[in-house]
């Protein structure tokens, strides 16, 4: 009879652990599935850290993504956003051609880093093949967001394919994704594991640098900050190029000394920092004395949530009700985009 009891309190136990550990994978998937989708196949590890685990088996698209027109739904074409109008101050309808031209460079910047090649070569593609981004964007009008712009794509570049995503409102781009296209080949299990270790192991040993950088986001996105010139090295600089080239010093192990960072976005992301640590402070219990919660006691706990997806890994990273998705191509080893959750 007590083996039968210490039998029934184990499995007690072990029902109460994994519900509590679903518990926690499902509310924090909860904030950036659009309607309340969950993450259905979450699955909780214990690593005595704040970082937790999911795996998602099927394809599912996540916010902005779910919003891209159906098969079969009608397709807004030859719409285009303009994230580029305030470096360019566009005032003229003439300059418009202009203003699409500088919004194509930028984001064959951003193809060109991801793909290791030229900017050149990424262009001579798109000539080649007698199309563009520009032109071939699919505005979605979404009741909550706004205007949506999508665009998709299979590009061989450097004996290679690469699948390209770019998502942006009206302002942004709140969504670029670029890795290799590995459509019907095998994958290596061995390989997929090492890529995740070595993840793992950068964000437990690079945790400042990826708040750092996890700031630098949210202040590129907030000031609608998608380039800034920068005195030292005497050019402008492409804001999320430098983003995807500060992850590539982090996967490195560099730490934030030997990262150089530009001094105007320093101040932007201090601020926004500053911002973080005193809404955390309204978040607190009024039964708290007053003299013990103020802004530069405040300690701002950041989670990260490694979800598995079918073909890459998506980082949820998420603060104070912030969350910043960044994708990761553990065969390659590499992060290879980035995504804003929650465009109201």
């Amino acid at each position: 009879m007590r083996r039968v009891k210490s039998m029934l309190l184990t499995v007690g136990c072990a029902g109460m652990i994994l519900g509590a550990g679903y518990f926690v994978i499902v509310k924090s998937g909860q904030k950036v599935l659009e309607k309340e989708r969950v993450l259905e196949e979450s699955v909780y590890e214990d690593t005595s850290s704040n970082i937790f685990y999911g795996k998602i088996e099927e394809n599912i698209e996540l916010f902005p993504w779910n919003c891209y027109p159906e098969e079969g739904e009608e397709k807004i074409l030859g719409e285009y956003p303009r994230f580029g109008e305030l470096m360019l101050q566009v005032n003229d309808k003439n300059m418009e051609e202009e203003l699409k031209s500088l919004q194509e460079w930028y984001l064959y910047q951003l193809i060109a880093g991801e793909c290791d090649t030229s900017i050149d070569n990424v262009r001579n593609w798109y000539t080649k093949n007698e199309t563009n981004i520009m032109d071939h964007m699919v505005m979605v009008d979404n009741f909550q967001n706004g205007f949506l712009y999508f665009y998709q794509d299979i590009l061989q570049l450097e004996e290679k394919q690469f699948q390209v995503r770019i998502a942006c409102n009206e302002w942004n781009i709140i969504s670029f994704t670029c890795m290799e296209y590995r459509n019907g080949q095998k994958r290596d299990w061995n390989v997929w594991e090492q890529g995740k270790e070595k993840l793992v192991t950068v964000l437990e040993s690079m945790e400042e640098e990826m708040k750092e950088y996890f700031e630098y986001m949210l202040a590129s996105r907030y000031q609608g900050l998608i380039g800034f010139y920068d005195d030292e090295r005497g050019e402008y600089l492409n804001t999320y190029l430098e983003g995807f080239h500060w992850l590539k010093e982090i996967l490195r192990g560099k730490k934030s000394e030997d990262v150089y960072v530009p001094e105007e976005i320093q101040i932007i992301f201090e601020k926004l920092g500053y911002y973080a640590k005193e809404q955390a402070q309204v978040s607190l219990s009024d039964d708290m004395e007053k003299e013990e919660c103020n802004v530069e006691n405040v300690e701002l706990d950041y989670s990260y949530q490694i979800v598995e997806l079918k073909n890459m890994i998506l980082l949820l990273m998420q603060r104070e009700q912030q969350t910043l998705g960044v994708y990761y191509d553990p065969i390659a080893q590499r992060f290879c985009g980035y995504n804003f959750f929650y465009e109201y």
